[in-house]
Order: structure tokens, then C-alpha cells, then sequence
């Protein structure tokens, strides 16, 4: 497992964000898994928020979005965000494609198309891409609880095989930050037995669960190798100075974490 920290995060015009080396040395494939700094939004949405749906003022999102293309060098308009649903809904886009669906409710979405960005809106939920080096395919993943619980990277790592021909051997794995096995609590109606291992039993009926590694098994189980995964290993909710967090604050804004095809 290569795991990244604190110490990885890169700034560029005062915006910091992270990169993962192994995907950064790809020159087709530019990515970056964004914080809450840099931006202009006001509290509690302060202030890299992406989300027009959390009561955030558009004309900031607008302003916030227009920053990060900016100094990452891609066009706002070539960014996508799904309509994320917490659900296991993939969207595939072969190039060329015309236009997009109107709702885009995914919480997914592979494509081999290039000048797409697409992008994960998170708060604590995990950000996930996949890029087969080979095939030219990426696959961007929202994957909350309900998503896991879905086998939502399971289906996408199928569907790439599928779809493109993707094998796991070709194929290089990111995880952005989430909330951690150490702030991450549930109630046992929907925890899952096949979590067990990734988790610990607090009492009453609660469970402190590893969103990320549980994610990680189901690679495993479909033939990812540790050495393919990276992972920026930051509990969204401990280093909430650093990102957003739904369980430490309720109403706050989104990072952006995105990926794309040049």
C-alpha cells in the first residue's frame, strides 16, 4: 500500500491539494484531490466549496470552481459532477459522446472520452479513481456507506473489464480522504456482517467502521495488488482544518476531488 500524508500536500496559486505521483507521471491522466482552502465561500460552507446544494451562494461555487480550473489549467465548462445518489448507478461515456444525460444520477462514471473532468463531491464519503495506463480508461467513484455496502467499486472495476477490456494488472487505484474507522460510527441496522473485519464493535448496537479499507477488500477481491492502490490516508473529521466533514460539522460544503483525460 503506498499511503500518503500531510506532508504530500502540493499548493499552486495558494490552492492547496493532493497528487498521487504514480498518476501524475501518466501525461494523459490529470487529477487532484482538492481541500477546503483556497476558495470563497463563507462559513460554514468555508471556503473551496463546490456544491450548489448545501445553501452555499452560487456566484461563490461559481467563483470557487473558476479558481480550480484555473490554476489547475482545464476548462470549468469540462467539468462534470454527478448528481450523486448514494447509490450504484455507473455512467459510462464512450468517446465521442454528444451530450450528457439531463439528471446525471450516478455515483459513478467511466469514460475513454478526453477534455472530461469529472468530478467527486465529498464531506466524508471516499473519492476513488481508477486508470488503466494501457486502455486509456478512468473511472471516477463516489463510495459513501450505501455505495459500499452496494459493491459500488466492485461494479466498476467489472464493468471497465467489461466495457474496455480493462485487466487489473494495468490498472493504478487513488483514495482520497474520508472519515476514519476512528470517527466513522454506525448503527448495526445497516452495518454489514462482511464489514467485521474492517471494523470494531463500540457497544449498543455500534460499530466503528474503515470505509477506505473496506473499499480496498473488494479490490482485492477482484485482483488489485496493495502496490497499485494509493491512498491519501487523512480522516476528513480529525483534519477538519483541512477538509469538510458532514459528521463533525452538519452544515458545511464539499471538496472537489477530479480526473480527467488531456
Amino acid at each position: 500500500m503506498n499511503i500518503l500524508n500531510r506532508s504530500t500536500l502540493k499548493t499552486k496559486n495558494n490552492l492547496p491539494y493532493f497528487e498521487i505521483p504514480e498518476l501524475a507521471k501518466i501525461g494523459w491522466a490529470q487529477h487532484a484531490f482538492l481541500t477546503r482552502k483556497g476558495g470563497v465561500s463563507l462559513p460554514p460552507y468555508d471556503s473551496l466549496n463546490l456544491s450548489n446544494d448545501n445553501g452555499d451562494r452560487e456566484e461563490d461555487v461559481n467563483q470557487n470552481k473558476n479558481r480550480i480550473a484555473g490554476t489547475l489549467c482545464f476548462d470549468p465548462k469540462h467539468l462534470v459532477l454527478l448528481n450523486q445518489i448514494h447509490q450504484d448507478r455507473i455512467l459510462l461515456l464512450r468517446e465521442p459522446f454528444s451530450t450528457l444525460p439531463p439528471l446525471l444520477e450516478y455515483d459513478a462514471l467511466i469514460t475513454n472520452s478526453t477534455n472530461i473532468f469529472v468530478g467527486i463531491l465529498t464531506a466524508d464519503c471516499l473519492p476513488i479513481f481508477i486508470v488503466d495506463q494501457k486502455k486509456r480508461v478512468i473511472a471516477a467513484i463516489h463510495a459513501g456507506r450505501q455505495g459500499t455496502a452496494l459493491h459500488i467499486t466492485t461494479k466498476a472495476l467489472k464493468k471497465m473489464g467489461e466495457e474496455f477490456g480493462c485487466l487489473s494488472e494495468d490498472l493504478i487505484i487513488a483514495l482520497g480522504p474520508s472519515v476514519g474507522p476512528c470517527c466513522y460510527e454506525i448503527d448495526e441496522k445497516v452495518f454489514q456482517p462482511e464489514w467485521k473485519p474492517f471494523s470494531t464493535l463500540k457497544g449498543s448496537g455500534r460499530w466503528m467502521v474503515d470505509l477506505a479499507r473496506i473499499n480496498i477488500a473488494q479490490m482485492k477481491n477482484e485482483g488489485i495488488k496493495e502496490e497499485q492502490i494509493f491512498w491519501v490516508d487523512l480522516c476528513t473529521s480529525c483534519h477538519n482544518d483541512l477538509f469538510f466533514s458532514y459528521r463533525k460539522e452538519g452544515q458545511t460544503g464539499r471538496q472537489l476531488s477530479f480526473i480527467g483525460i488531456v
